[in-house]
């Protein structure tokens, strides 16, 4: 049984984490520049390396993980956010990797044991990326996330003796989710927990209207009157989930109308004026495991790294590898 457990959680969770952002021996705070202090040295592994597949290009390669996580922890959260935010996403981005290194899939290439396509892994930004997006500010940004990477390398996230499966998204609608009402998989340190300052970001709010007609041929409905008596009672989760909805005598979850609708999250509250349905979104992401823009705000607000990873992965803890 517990293979088969393992197994499908590198199946779902490769599938899902979508992104679209953590002292006995405790990391440094920011000081009051909001630059990091010199961290704690580490010790990290030697020749540490991970093969990493590239779907556009069609191969695999044999990566340095430290310059890996790099790239990675660049492409994933906008380097304007706060140095603890950083290393949060850094040890998250890391752990999961590990965690994939540990569990391969044979679907790719190579013996890869991620991949770069940021639909089913996580996303990665090379060298010649970096420059694109930051200009002039390559070096300056190069350097805080190196900062960042530096400071948590040596480190990894484990449940028991093992590292976790580090789920992260970018905003939640005020709670993140749980692993069992996303995957259908109960994941001891996967479950909902608060993520206060999320309401603030920008990408917290959306929404979205369609007509009769579009709701109709989208979700295969055959009805007739007006789309106010098409719906049932919504079910919601604790972390504000669209659990399940009937829509003309069919039962829909809020996963569903989110990939059938392309919304950004599966929080939906839905309302009916006329011919017009609008599903009004909160958050951003699947919504299970570490909030990127929560992370920043509790950064933000004095907590370290470290805090920060023990309170959207509760129960797990911060070894040295």
């Amino acid at each position: 049984m517990k293979k088969f457990v393992v197994k499908w959680l590198c199946v779902m969770l490769g599938t899902f984490l979508i992104p679209f952002c953590f002292k006995s021996a405790v990391p440094p705070r920011q000081n009051g520049s909001g630059v990091a202090a010199t961290p704690t040295e580490v010790p990290v592994p030697s020749g540490d390396t991970v093969r990493v597949y590239f779907p556009e290009e069609d191969r695999t390669e044999e990566m340095d993980l430290r310059e890996y996580i790099v790239g990675v922890t660049a492409a994933e959260m906008p380097v304007s956010f706060a140095h603890d935010a950083l290393c949060a996403q850094a040890l998250a981005s890391l752990t999961y990797t590990l965690y994939q290194r540990a569990h391969p899939k044979a679907a790719l290439a190579d013996g890869a044991a991620v991949s770069t396509d940021p639909a089913a892994y996580q996303a990665y930004w090379t060298e010649d990326e970096m420059r694109e997006r930051w200009g002039g500010d390559y070096e300056e940004n190069l350097a805080k996330i190196r900062r960042a990477v530096d400071e948590v390398i040596g480190y990894e996230i484990v449940y028991g003796d093992e590292p976790v499966a580090a789920a992260f998204h970018a905003v939640s609608p005020g709670r993140t989710e749980s692993a069992e009402n996303v995957w259908g998989a109960e994941i001891p340190y996967l479950v909902s927990v608060e993520s206060a300052g999320d309401s603030v970001s920008p990408k917290y709010a959306s929404s979205l209207t369609v007509n009769a007609k579009e709701l109709k041929a989208k979700l295969g409905l055959e009805a007739e009157g007006a789309p106010e008596d098409w719906f049932g009672e919504p079910v919601y989760s604790e972390a504000g989930t669209l659990l399940s909805v009937e829509i003309a005598g069919r039962e829909f979850t809020g996963q569903e109308l989110r990939g059938v609708f392309g919304l950004r999250s599966a929080a939906i509250a839905i309302d009916c004026d006329g011919d017009a349905v609008t599903f009004s979104v909160r958050g951003y992401g699947h919504g299970v495991g570490l909030s990127q823009y929560g992370a920043d705000y509790y950064a933000r607000q004095g907590m370290t790294w470290r805090e920060i990873i023990a309170h959207y992965y509760p129960g797990t803890s911060v070894i040295e590898r």
